[in-house]
This record gives structure tokens, sequence and C-alpha cells, in this order.
């Protein structure tokens, strides 16, 4: 199997647009905002069409590596393209393929997720509420500080340049409680939200729902179609976004690997 290097922007988006939601982010990383930061790897079937694909996406402190298609081929494909693939890395892989990439790296403690989706016609606003402010650069320490309770998180500031972050303070003008976004791409009429985090000490307040809101409605004065992911065994953050009208896509999953040897 030939593995190749790919930048014909449009041949990704055809071979992307086959499922939209299942590849969200990989749309919104086709935006030249995002697009500088990615590297792109396929192979192809026997009449020359795109088979598999990767995306190798160093925008992050850990680069992130998406795959998609249809599965053919697919153990081959991620053997032949270890040798471009960092020694360590976040992945997003489709439910279907994570045997083959079981079968190629040690993949220990992965998490099954759920892609949500929702169109700009399904929305169904929920109250909103004045304490909600728009984050900048002036608040970058304030945000750093909330996740530093969420190591996990996948937050850099220059994310806020989006001008697509949310959030609320408490009494004290601590930021307790924000939303924003992974990707928006306006040429692809798509955007994943993420980076939502509460402070344990002011969760079951609806802070979450009211930030989320607000971002949701501002998304859809710039594109159609928003995305999200979700543990599967979180029943409460479920809820919230099926309130808001979102549902349920596809099943992936996420998580690390290094390379001990490295």
């Amino acid at each position: 199997m030939s593995v190749e290097e790919l930048s014909d922007r449009e041949e990704l988006l055809d071979f992307l647009m086959k499922d939209r939601l299942a590849n969200a982010y990989l749309l919104g990383n086709l935006d030249p905002a995002y697009f500088q930061f990615c590297r792109w790897f396929g192979s192809r079937a026997e009449d020359g069409s795109l088979q598999n694909l990767m995306l190798i996406y160093r925008g992050l402190s850990l680069p992130v590596v998406f795959t998609s298609g249809n599965g053919q081929g697919l153990q081959e494909f991620l053997e032949e393209s270890r040798e471009v693939v960092p020694d360590r890395f976040h992945f997003h892989v489709l439910e279907e393929q994570m045997p083959a990439l079981q079968a190629v790296y040690e993949i220990e403690g992965a998490s099954a997720m759920t892609r949500m989706g929702l169109e700009r016609e399904n929305f169904n606003p929920q109250p909103t509420d004045d304490r909600v402010e728009r984050l900048g650069h002036r608040d970058t320490a304030a945000i750093m500080k909330l996740y530093e309770h969420y190591p996990d998180n996948f937050f850099e500031p220059y994310q806020l340049e989006t001008g697509l972050y949310f959030g609320i303070r408490n009494g004290d003008e601590e930021l307790v409680s924000m939303a924003g976004v992974h990707v928006v791409s306006e040429e692809h009429d798509v955007a994943v939200i993420g980076n939502l985090v509460t402070h344990s000490d002011h969760r079951g307040g609806g802070l979450a729902t009211i930030c989320t809101g607000r971002l949701i409605e501002e998304l859809f004065d710039r594109v159609s179609l928003l995305a999200l992911n979700v543990g599967q065994d979180n029943a409460p953050a479920i809820k919230l976004y099926e309130n808001f009208g979102f549902t349920s896509n596809n099943v992936f999953y996420e998580g690390r690997w290094s390379d001990t040897s490295a």
C-alpha cells in the first residue's frame, strides 16, 4: 500500500463531505486558519479514489491524529504511515476503526465518546443570562487558572482569537464556567464546540447551559451545523445538549499514545 501526503483541499473536502458530522473536526481544519497546522496522508483504492485518510494536527501542545475512511485496508495504512506519526499524540478514531488502531499501537484507556450534531433549524434556545461575557486575551490568566482543575483540556490561548469563548464569573470575579470552540469554518459551514468547563464548586446551577447557549447563538450567526463530543457515560451533559436539540450521530474513541521506546 502506498501512503501519500495530500494537499488538494478540494479532494479532501469531497472525501470528508460524505459524513459532515463524523468528519466535523477535519472539515473545520480545512479552513486556512487551521490548515497551516495540518499534515494529511491518505491511501487510495484501485480506481484512484481516496480510501483512508489521516490528519495530523499540530496546533495544540499535544498533536492530534484523526482518521477517516471506509476502514478497508486501514491496519496496513496505519502500519505504513507510522514513520510520519509523532512519538506522542492524542487520537480520535471512529468505533469501527479502533480494532485496526489497537493492532498497530498499544492503546490503553481509550474513552468511548458520542459525536452529537445540531443544525440551525433544529436549535431549541434555552434561557439566557446577562452575566455571560465574551472572553479575550485579557482573560487568559483566569482561563488557565480554571483549567488547572482539568489538565486534559485542549485549550490554547490563540483559540481566543475566534471571539467565540464565553464565560461567567462569581461574586469574587473569579471565572467559574466557560464554553468555546475547537474549530470554526464559515467556508465549510461547520463548527465544533469544545473546551466547556465549570468549576466543581459551581456545578448544578445551570452555568454550563447559559454559557453554551450564548455560544450556540453566536455560532449560528456564522455557520449552520454544529458538532460536539461527549462521553457516553456523561448523562447530565448529554441531557444538556439534547435540550438544545443536539442528536447523536456516531461513536468514536479518543485517548493518548506515546512511544515508550523513543
